[in-house]
């Protein structure tokens, strides 16, 4: 009897997994330093234990994964917080489910006199930058704040640093990740200008779609990105592995660890991150690049769901 009972029971688990779907979602990826709950996650496959199988797609920018995402490409997309605000203003299909990280060393490269470490020391003088994107806006905000007058020059990402080493400009306002290629080229002449007001926001979004048809598997990619920062948290030297496995050694342990020193590892959603998209969001209208009324935290407030994180931890969550 025990031997039928316990056949019965094992042919009804058997029964139970096979009946377990697992679900294939298309993730884009950016810059893994900057979100290692994802690395943690693809390395050791926390993916399944949340009956997920994700495939994470490489993306230059993360407005390049915004635009895959809207274009139907991608379930759920990394990026910056700022192609979210031209989403959101522009009324797209999209919602930000939550913050992963935020970056806190935000700086201005220049070659020039060491003395020069302030914003207002760079009065009349040229600063290139790429227009219209985040580095924009806070160069802006902090030249206002400085009360001075410089030369903005646009310029793409890649070639900030090849016009600051040329002397083409005098200093750079770039993407965190040309820092490191800034130092090499202007070697013995490379100097900083740290800037405290400002800090990119990486997000995470998912589709309109994702969100009211398939709500259960948004919950199951935050599960799967909560574990992997419970890793982050609890065991960083695993965590730098993690991150340098995934960029096939490109990067060592020590070097991830050296670089994650300039972030905070957190998944939330909270009113400080509203109220910056909000003036973002001003400062698109106020240059022309966005026609129609400024932006209000009533307007941006229902393109960011905290549903899904709240669900898994309540605490992370403090949108007022």
């Amino acid at each position: 009897m025990f031997r039928h009972a316990l056949a019965g029971a094992a042919a009804s688990l058997l029964a139970s997994t096979a009946m377990a779907e697992t679900t294939s979602v298309t993730i884009g990826g950016g810059p893994y330093l900057d979100i290692p709950q994802l690395s943690v996650a693809m390395d050791k496959n926390l993916w399944a234990e949340n009956d997920l199988e994700a495939e994470v797609i490489p993306f230059r920018t993360g407005r390049s994964a915004f635009e895959a995402l809207l274009g139907g490409q991608l379930d759920f997309a990394f990026m910056a917080e700022f192609p979210a605000v031209i989403g959101a203003m522009q009324e797209q299909e999209f919602r930000v489910i939550a913050e992963m990280s935020q970056y806190t060393a935000t700086r201005i490269i220049h070659g020039g006199d060491p003395e020069i470490d302030t914003i207002a020391e760079l009065d009349g003088m040229k600063v290139g930058l790429t227009a219209g994107t985040n580095v924009n806006y806070m160069f802006e905000k902090e030249v206002a704040a400085a009360g001075i007058e410089v030369e903005i020059v646009s310029i793409g990402p890649p070639d900030i640093v090849p016009a600051l080493a040329r002397g083409d400009i005098d200093a750079g306002a770039m993407f965190p990740s040309f820092y490191a290629g800034a130092a090499e080229a202007l070697g013995d002449a490379y100097q900083e200008i740290p800037v405290d007001s400002y800090g990119t926001h990486f997000i995470l979004v998912a589709t309109q779609e994702m969100i009211e048809e398939s709500p259960e598997v948004v919950t199951a990619v935050l599960a799967s990105l909560y574990a992997g920062e419970q890793v982050v948290i609890s065991d960083p030297a695993a965590s730098h592995q993690s991150v340098s496995n995934v960029l096939g050694g490109t990067l060592s342990p020590k070097d991830v660890a050296s670089a994650s020193v300039n972030y905070a590892f957190k998944m939330q959603l909270n009113q400080e991150m509203l109220e910056l998209m909000v003036d973002e969001g001003e400062w698109i209208i106020g240059r022309g690049s966005i026609e129609g009324e400024p932006p209000t935290a009533e307007s941006i407030a229902p393109f960011i769901d905290g549903s899904f994180l709240a669900g898994i931890d309540a605490s992370r969550v403090t949108l007022e």
